[in-house]
């Protein structure tokens, strides 16, 4: 399925897309009740705020009888790092010119630092090369390096630039960090399913709101599958460039309605 409803990530999803400005409260009924529409309880939707709050994305907050949260600035340049990796996928074309290499040596005691590092590298489209040691061909040095100050890993992860020999065929190294037959794949479905949705149809609020989160939600995805190689290597690209022209097409018709239900469900 390309819809992945993990609570807490489908949260980020959520407000990274309708919360206006970013830095609002957010009434805690109404994220019960958006949860909801995906089938988790109020019990789970409950756990997965404590566990934003745990990672130090969220905030709690009490007024009177009602609880709400806010997110933190770390959550805050997140989302932002996110915009900027989804509105820019497969338009950075040219060639792999400086490849961005990074090692860590993380251990079980830091797992959760480990967790959230991966979780980035995997977003900006990194490939696992070995054991603590992850591929870009892609010059992300300033981005990891914010995030490994934001982290506060310093200690335990080195950054390289580098640059591949043109003597050497990449074939078998991308063969090996990414597998492209699957990610072509996952867009042409993506395209097949979210097409009809570009042309006019009845909604309801809270239709067009499910059913937009849930496209948001399966597009961001590809963040951590594709790794935006140059057109030569990216046998992907044609599958990309019709999911990403769906996807825009489809946003336009359904953000403003999903927003509108979105305010209303968490204001109180």
């Amino acid at each position: 399925d390309l819809f992945d409803a993990q609570p807490q990530s489908l949260l980020l999803t959520i407000f990274g897309a309708f919360l206006e400005p970013r830095t609002a409260p957010v009434w805690s009924g109404g994220l019960d009740a958006i949860l909801g529409y995906f089938g988790f309880s109020t019990a789970a939707a409950r756990i997965a705020l404590a566990r934003l709050v745990q990672r130090e994305l969220a905030e709690r907050h009490r007024k009177g009888r009602h609880v709400y949260y806010t997110l933190t600035k770390r959550s805050v340049h997140l989302l932002e790092d996110g915009d900027e990796r989804i509105s820019s996928l497969g338009e950075r074309p040219g060639e792999a010119v400086t490849w961005t290499l990074v090692w860590h040596q993380l251990p079980d005691s830091r797992k959760a630092e480990r967790s959230n590092f991966v979780r980035q590298l995997r977003f900006h489209g990194f490939g696992h090369l070995q054991d603590g040691m992850w591929a870009s061909p892609r010059d992300y040095v300033v981005e990891v390096t914010d995030l490994v100050h934001t982290l506060g890993i310093g200690d335990a992860v080195a950054i390289f630039r580098a640059a591949p020999s043109g003597d050497v065929a990449a074939g078998p190294l991308i063969g090996h960090l990414w597998q492209l037959d699957e990610v072509a794949e996952r867009y042409r479905r993506f395209a097949a399913k979210y097409a009809p949705l570009t042309r006019p149809r009845e909604m309801s609020p809270r239709e067009a709101f499910v059913t937009c989160t849930e496209m948001l939600q399966s597009f961001r995805a590809f963040a951590d599958i594709d790794p935006e190689l140059p057109e030569e290597w990216a046998t992907h690209a044609g599958a990309r460039r019709e999911a990403i022209a769906v996807y825009r097409e489809a946003l336009d018709r359904l953000r403003e309605p999903a927003a509108a239900h979105f305010r209303e469900l968490t204001r109180t």
